[in-house]
């Protein structure tokens, strides 16, 4: 369920580069570690070139970001939130913790409640 395309470095024109559609987004720092995964949605004036661009302009508000953000991958998606909320569950089965660092640093309005992944039990089938 993650994003699974190569990270890229943040400039001006890889930043250019990314069309104006809806989808999710994924940041991570110099070494490659997930930092926050995001969405950006119909709201947003060129969707997810906008939403990227605020993460790598020096004033995100997020200090984890800030400080730590280098690289990011993005993927269009029209099912955005339902998208996200995978990627999250998927990220806290995973690495057992409950968010990404910069999900934990901050206040962000943009915490979703999360239900957990887990794999189905098989389904025993009675003879008769």
């Amino acid at each position: 369920m993650p994003i699974r395309k190569p990270w890229i470095q943040p400039s001006e024109d890889s930043i250019r580069a990314i069309p104006a559609v809806v989808g999710v987004y994924e940041i991570a720092d110099a070494e490659g570690n997930l930092l926050y995964i995001g969405q950006a949605g119909g709201r947003e004036p060129f969707g997810l070139r906008t939403r990227i661009a605020l993460h790598f302009g020096g004033a995100d508000p997020n200090a984890v970001l800030r400080e730590r953000a280098a690289q990011f991958r993005w993927e269009a998606n029209q099912q955005y939130t339902t998208k996200r909320l995978e990627m999250l569950m998927q990220f806290q089965r995973d690495e057992g913790v409950e968010w990404p660092p910069a999900h934990s640093a901050g206040d962000w309005r943009d915490t979703p409640q999360l239900g957990r992944l887990r794999r189905s039990e098989s389904i025993q089938r009675s003879s008769g």
